[in-house]
């Protein structure tokens, strides 16, 4: 009768990846995948050429990892495979059989024989909603930072002017400062309004379909003056705009923003246009244009991005706002070589 042969290491590990819930698999020394589980079939829909080729090369060859993820993966399994680390976990982004992404951790464990390793156990965990419940939080910390940023430092101007002005007429006794504190306090209103429109998600932000008349709210901006001031030799022209359909609230404060915009870094005799085409709601200057830089001009739509040492906040406003309706917000050149907004989508009412 013969004696009954010993399991191998990997024979072992094999035994326990297949009675793994995860998605898993064993490599041997030379980085071939010898065996993987029902889960990770199941999970990937990979046939069994790419499951049981070398990797991370069979799957960078097949279209499943980006090179950059492939080297990753080596020089973590490598780590593994030399005695260098006993527990090796890296992120992996994986395009799956069916064409979506998964972001997973793989936690990598060496198989020892005889003090030597011969190869490692890899274990798959799906971490996709972690990753992107991360990336929120990661974006909503940001932008709660700029948020704080603008709030502290760029209403201190306006609240300056105002404490300025109500100080004066407390000592003189006289009130006509109190008009320029007025504005003052009204523009801080405006700011702190802005500041709420930024820090909600574009699909938070409640919206109303109305009939809004282009003229009408071109005019409201300029005379308002709550877009700040319009150079003497300025010209807003509204190209034979009816009304389009949007939230008036919402709308003004993009247009005005764009309007303000134009006169701000204009020129001192800027022409401006407003109005609307197949493409949407445009506001269109002839001053100096887009920055030359691509980077530059990708960074136009960034809270806190400014050109002029301003917010930052005006043309981040103007896309939160296009968002806000399911518009887009496309910056380019004007037919007069200066600065064009559109938002994309806009439609005049029927």
């Amino acid at each position: 009768m013969e004696p009954p042969s010993e399991s191998s290491p990997i024979d072992h590990a094999e035994s326990i990846v297949n009675a793994l819930g995860d998605g898993a698999y064993v490599l041997d020394a030379d980085r071939t995948r010898v065996f993987v589980n029902e889960r990770l079939r199941e999970v990937t829909g990979f046939d069994e050429a790419v499951l049981h080729g070398r990797h991370p090369e069979r799957l960078v060859e097949a279209g499943y990892w980006s090179a950059e993820t492939g080297g990753r993966y080596r020089a973590a399994v490598e780590r593994v495979l030399d005695g260098e680390a006993d527990d090796e976990r890296v992120q992996l982004t994986t395009t799956l059989a069916d064409g979506s992404d998964v972001t997973t951790e793989t936690r990598l464990t060496p198989i020892e024989n005889d003090g030597s390793i011969v190869g490692a156990v890899g274990v798959i965990r799906d971490v996709t909603e972690r990753v992107e419940r991360e990336r929120e939080l990661k974006r909503l910390n940001e932008r709660l930072e700029r948020l704080a940023g603008f709030l502290s430092h760029d209403l201190r101007n306006p609240l300056s002017v105002a404490r300025g002005y109500v100080d004066l007429a407390r000592e003189t006794d006289e009130t006509e400062g109190l008009a320029a504190a007025e504005d003052a306090l009204d523009r801080i209103e405006t700011m702190i309004d802005e500041a709420l429109v930024m820090a909600r998600e574009p699909e938070a932000i409640e919206t109303e379909d109305a009939a809004v008349d282009l003229a009408e709210l071109a005019a409201d901006c300029l005379e308002s003056g709550d877009f700040g001031d319009c150079p003497p030799d300025a010209d807003l022209v509204v190209d034979e705009a009816g009304p389009v359909t949007g939230d008036p609230t919402l709308l003004r404060r993009a247009i005005g923003n764009l309007i303000g915009n134009a006169f701000e870094y204009g020129g001192d005799a800027p022409t401006v246009r407003v109005g609307v085409d197949d493409r949407g709601v445009y506001v269109a200057d002839d001053g100096p244009g887009l920055p030359d830089d691509e980077q530059a001009r990708a960074a136009l739509t960034d809270f806190g991005v400014s050109p002029g040492g301003g917010t930052g906040i005006g043309l981040a406003i103007v896309q939160r706002v296009a968002a806000a309706h399911d518009w887009t917000l496309e910056i380019d050149e004007s037919a007069a070589g200066g600065f064009r907004a559109t938002l994309v989508g806009a439609e005049p009412t029927a």
